[in-house]
């Protein structure tokens, strides 16, 4: 049988940014049941709503959904999914590889950034049994959320780091413009959308079990290993960043 030759991706950072659903825990069955209670409500199909309860709060989440309800229905409503996804008893695990990811970072060099609520954020944290993040950015924190760049420039803003020095990890392409937009470099994993929508990205990984993180004093390194045809895994040359691997090949 031939063998399969793979090249390792390397890239370094001083600091990460990080995505909470998706990419740090599997919320999937709390969002969609707390989001089919809002198409009841609303009585709409729950596929009209599908394409928006990923990656933004879920008040711009409605308003794109459903660009005729009145504000205060919206809020109301937006208010009633995210207390019912922190109340949900559905299991909130870590996605693969995200507790382990967590513990081999650096105190002070990360931030968990979402679109969630700090209660929603703070239930799933605890749910999956995740360390404490050292600093959490919600929807709480922020008058526009993603798309917009203003979560991730909070965060660098907490976190006294510029774009160059800071990394995102996020699974949706809302999260992703997101980073793009503030200027940062964006890791995608590919955990809930399909690869073609997360080419906004630099570079994409499975999860973050397949990510290495080397801790030295002055950066953080994480390599990951490129996969053979067919496989998500992927990374493109990024010259102005400095970016260091190669294409894989068979």
């Amino acid at each position: 049988m031939p063998s399969v030759e793979t090249d390792c991706v390397s890239i370094t950072t001083k600091a990460l940014l990080l995505d909470l659903d998706g990419t740090l825990v599997d919320s999937t069955v709390a969002i969609e049941t707390a989001w089919r209670w809002a198409a009841d409500q609303l009585s709409i199909p729950f596929t009209k709503i599908a394409p928006y309860i990923h990656g933004i709060p879920a008040d711009q989440a409605l308003e794109l959904a459903v660009p005729t309800l009145d504000e205060a229905e919206r809020r109301r409503l937006s208010s009633e999914i995210l207390t019912r996804q922190a109340d949900s008893s559905a299991d909130v695990p870590p996605m693969p590889g995200a507790v382990q990811f967590l513990n081999s970072l650096p105190i002070g060099s990360w931030a968990v950034v979402t679109s969630g609520s700090v209660r929603l954020a703070e239930s799933s944290i605890h749910k999956a049994g995740l360390p404490e993040p050292p600093i959490l950015i919600t929807a709480d924190d922020v008058q526009t959320g993603k798309p917009d760049p203003e979560p991730f420039i909070r965060a660098m803003g907490v976190l006294d780091v510029s774009s160059d020095e800071c990394i995102v990890i996020e699974d949706s392409p809302h999260g992703i413009a997101s980073g793009v937009a503030a200027g940062i470099r964006v890791l995608a994993v590919g955990t809930t959308f399909r690869p073609h929508l997360l080419d906004g990205a630099s570079w994409l990984v499975p999860n973050l079990e397949k990510i290495e993180i080397t801790v030295n004093p002055d950066h953080i390194r994480l390599s990951w290993r490129t996969s053979p045809t067919g496989d998500p895994t992927r990374h493109r040359v990024d010259r102005r960043k400095g970016m260091v691997g190669r294409q894989s090949r068979s």
